[in-house]
């Protein structure tokens, strides 16, 4: 196989992992919206190859308090409407909580309609994150 052809097999290859670790979650009713959703696994990988990744805590203070996601910042969902400029446009911002999934999907579709297209939700929140047992700033 020539070499331009391996190189193009290896990048479908790539393209192809990358997409099974980011997927549409759908609630399956139709008062949630679509949202991009991260397995915190591909999430993790990307921090360890150093990519730039902005963590926003949606959780109340004291739960951001007793421990959160390195260099997460603290933005409680109940105050995004008010403090959502603080969220940059880019890198890629990783949404997270300890909420039910309508809950988090209103935030993402609240971010969509300010123009935001660069972020998506940690899967299984900060729950599925404790699981894995990846770090945590405490």
């Amino acid at each position: 196989m020539p070499a331009l052809a391996r190189a193009r097999a290896l990048l479908v290859a790539v393209a192809l992992a990358l997409l099974s670790q980011c997927q549409i979650v759908e609630a399956g009713h139709d008062t949630v919206p679509d949202v991009v959703a991260l397995q915190a696994e591909y999430v993790k990988r990307l921090m360890d190859a150093g990519e730039a990744l902005v963590f926003i805590d949606l959780r109340k203070p004291g739960e951001y308090r007793s421990g959160h996601l390195p260099g997460a910042h603290s933005l409680p969902i109940t105050e995004l409407e008010g403090r959502f400029a603080e969220i940059p446009r880019s890198p890629r911002v990783i949404l997270y909580c300890a909420c039910p999934i309508e809950d988090i999907a209103t935030a993402f579709a609240f971010l969509r309609t300010k123009g935001y297209a660069n972020h998506a939700i940690l899967e299984n929140g900060f729950d599925g994150w404790l699981r894995l047992r990846y770090p945590v700033t405490r």
